[in-house]
């Protein structure tokens, strides 16, 4: 399953790869349209979503940051269970996701190892950000969280965390101060159910996979050998709006040999100063705003 909030010819491309790793398996797109629809997309199996659409399956209308779908991300694998409901296995992938190799004998290792749920752990102890907010529903080392831009379930799982989410959206989440984030919420509730969770590292490189930084999908020309999973991958447009948006440290704008400046030298003319400064100061904003506390 691919997922997307969007259709234009990067995402296009990114389908393609996906049908090249997995060219045996049936292959659909999810794609959020709560911001409107996308357009005809070049696909014969295509699932389109909203807000609404969660909300009618009884999920709560609750996210703390963002939006209720990207809070929530998991909210749409549930849908995806629903509707298409007669396979054992599910595998999702993000639409600024990739996996080189063999996906066929990727998803047989999966499924021989009686997986339940795949994906990156993510340390969920006291340095992790977003750890203090969870406490009130996930308390005492019950906390678990991964990053799941790809990831994979066994259809009982996903019955599971979906019977979870709609019994803690009684009331809208009423008596949940702090909704859960779909990265804590289903890594913690496979754990407390005892489901097998496998990181996602037993089956291929993960060195370049991550929320940042970005990968520039001209530089997949030459993919590492064997099986890979890479995050965030981007068109041209994205990855210089990636690195001007999530550059951790704000001097970075300015100084000439920093990492950030050495990218964007690639796009020489591409990026005006007035644009530095303006990320910069966005940039700056958001780390007082996290300084103090907020979400």
């Amino acid at each position: 399953m691919l997922k997307t909030y969007a259709w234009d010819s990067f995402v296009h491309r990114q389908l393609r790869r996906l049908q090249s790793t997995f060219p045996d398996t049936d292959i659909f797109v999810s794609v959020d349209e709560t911001n409107g629809f996308v357009g005809t997309v070049a696909h014969d199996r295509v699932l389109r979503t909203c807000n609404a659409d969660m909300v009618a399956m009884g999920f709560a209308n609750r996210f703390e940051k963002g939006s209720l779908i990207w809070w929530n991300a998991d909210y749409t694998h549930y849908q995806v269970h629903d509707r298409i409901p007669d396979y054992d296995y599910y595998l999702f992938v993000e639409y600024d996701a990739c996996i080189t190799g063999d996906g066929q004998c990727l998803l047989a290792a999966m499924m021989a190892d009686g997986a339940d749920f795949v994906a990156h752990p993510i340390s969920s102890g006291p340095r992790w950000y977003w750890a203090r907010f969870h406490a009130g529903v996930y308390p005492a080392g019950r906390l678990r969280a991964s990053l799941n831009c790809i990831s994979f379930f066994s259809a009982r799982a996903l019955s599971h965390l979906a019977g979870r989410r709609l019994a803690m959206s009684a009331d809208n989440g009423a008596g949940i101060a702090f909704w859960p984030l779909g990265e804590a919420f289903v890594a913690s509730e496979v754990a407390a159910a005892g489901l097998s969770f496998v990181p996602l590292a037993r089956y291929g490189d993960v060195t370049r996979y991550n929320w940042f930084p970005p990968v520039l999908e001209t530089d997949l020309v030459a993919p590492p050998v064997g099986p890979a999973f890479i995050h965030p991958v981007l068109d041209r447009k994205r990855y210089i709006a990636s690195l001007l948006r999530h550059t951790h440290f704000v001097r970075h704008y300015f100084m000439p040999r920093s990492a950030l400046r050495r990218e964007l030298a690639r796009f020489s003319g591409e990026v005006s100063r007035s644009q530095l400064y303006r990320a910069a100061a966005r940039r700056a904003g958001e780390r007082l705003r996290l300084a103090w506390g907020g979400v």
